[in-house]
Formats: structure tokens, C-alpha cells, sequence
């Protein structure tokens, strides 16, 4: 979904520049956007085979993050994920003209898959202003598929940039959502 301009306006002056709400059954899925963000979309990838080059990321579970490869492109709008082997989400940015090329920080915040795992997971990387930019999660092992609040954050020099919530859900125990991805391959 992308959220526009006239949109973002009608949300801070509603909340008073806190934080954006959409619902969904379960929790909310709080989005975040600073004044030096043009736009924001977000949407799941159904049957997504991870692309690009493996860069490590000591801060992240798989100990690894990919980078480069084709755009993402979403097959729904929705920040209701099921949580299914192959299926991807994430968000796409574009930060303003006036920014130049600035080092970033990403996160993403999850449910504990254990507590050998970590629950926030990070990794440097780069914005450019008047440049789109992807990042996704894709669930590659059945230990990642854990229902919940799910959240992806941009910060730059430690001030948040962007934040997008989503709710991971089991699509077996929700029969009353629409699953965007209901017979999806699965990668083996």
C-alpha cells in the first residue's frame, strides 16, 4: 500500500505526528514516517526467491543479509502477512531530493523464535534521497514462522526515519482473513 502525500498529512494531523494506525485482526500495525520521507509502500511477496549478493551482518539471525538483485515488487498491499515458507514482506522508500547518499541503519523487531535467536535484527546499509529503496523479510526456515507484530525501521544517525508495522499471522488459524497467498509454492 502506498501511502500518499495528502494521506501522511491527514494521519499526523490526526495523531499529532506520532504514529500512523492501520487495523488488522490481531494488533495494529503502527507505521512511522519522518518529514524526509516522499513515500512509503509495503506489501507481501508470495513466492519469493531471495536474490543478490549474501554481504554479512553479524546482528542478524541467519548472520547474513542479501543485497542488490531485481526490485521487489508486491503482489498484495497489506500488512497482514501469512506466515508461510517463501512468502516475503517488506516496504519500499524514497527519501526526499535534498538528501545525498547517508549510511542507514535497519532494523527488524520480531517475535522470539527462541532464545538462542535474536529478536531484533540489524545491518548498515545506504539511502539515497530521490532513490527508491526495498528491504523484505522472507521466510526461509519453519523456526521464523512466528505470529505477531512484526516491525521494520530505518533509522539515520539514530533518529528514526521509517517504521512499518506488520502482523505475521498463521494463516491456518485465521480462516476469516484473506490469505493473498493460499497455494503458494513453497521453496524446498
Amino acid at each position: 500500500m502506498q501511502l500518499s502525500i495528502v494521506n501522511i498529512v491527514k494521519c499526523l494531523a490526526l495523531t499529532g505526528g506520532a504514529f500512523c494506525l492501520s487495523t488488522a485482526k490481531g494488533q495494529a500495525a503502527e507505521t512511522f514516517l519522518s518529514p524526509n520521507v516522499d513515500m512509503l509502500e509495503y506489501g507481501v511477496v508470495c513466492d519469493y526467491l531471495p536474490d543478490g549478493a549474501a554481504i554479512p551482518a553479524p546482528d542478524t539471525n541467519a548472520g547474513q543479509i542479501r543485497r542488490g538483485g531485481d526490485a521487489i515488487l508486491f503482489d498484495i498491499e497489506t500488512d497482514i502477512v501469512p506466515a508461510r515458507v517463501g512468502v516475503a514482506f517488506g516496504i519500499r522508500v524514497l527519501l526526499n531530493d535534498a538528501f545525498d547518499t547517508h549510511p542507514v541503519t535497519m532494523v527488524t523487531r520480531h517475535p522470539t523464535f527462541g532464545s538462542q535467536y535474536l529478536d531484533s535484527e540489524s545491518w548498515q546499509s545506504t539511502l539515497t534521497g530521490g532513490v527508491t529503496s526495498s528491504r523484505y523479510f522472507v521466510f526461509e526456515f519453519e523456526y521464523e514462522l512466528t505470529p505477531g507484530l512484526w516491525t521494520m525501521d530505518i533509522y539515520l544517525d539514530g533518529d528514526l526515519l521509517v517504521r512499518k508495522g506488520f502482523d505475521v499471522v498463521n494463516p491456518d488459524q485465521h480462516p476469516d482473513l484473506s490469505d493473498p497467498c493460499r497455494g503458494a509454492a513453497q521453496i524446498s
